[in-house]
């Protein structure tokens, strides 16, 4: 993350009484299994800030490190056209690059 960015997240995070460590890799983390690797923890402890499109405006999905998103599920349960945010997309509404999305201090209130 740009210097920038890290310092939004961690002003987000601190009204909230979270005090994350920031920590950057030499190594990918832009998938689930990249990042658990990269930190030394299990898949499942890590959670994915996605961003999607739900009837063309972002929409901010929190997932567990190894499922994948029914994207016909959660269109159903919102009753909204759900489609992937591309790379542009994510960094307009959020501010962080794919990869680097974290789940507070977007740019953008998400939904």
């Amino acid at each position: 993350m740009t210097q920038p960015a890290v310092e939004r997240f961690l002003a987000s995070a601190a009204p909230l009484g979270l005090r994350p460590e920031v920590r950057e890799f030499d190594e990918s983390t832009h998938t689930a299994a990249e990042a658990a690797a990269a930190i030394g923890c299990d898949v499942a402890a890590i959670v994915k800030s996605l961003l999607f499109e739900a009837d063309g405006a972002p929409l901010l999905v929190l997932a567990s490190g190894p499922n994948r998103v029914d994207t016909a599920a959660l269109g159903d349960r919102l009753g909204a056209e759900i489609g992937k945010a591309d790379a542009a997309a994510v960094k307009q509404a959020t501010g962080y690059s794919i990869g680097a999305v974290p789940p507070l201090g977007h740019l953008t209130r998400l939904r």
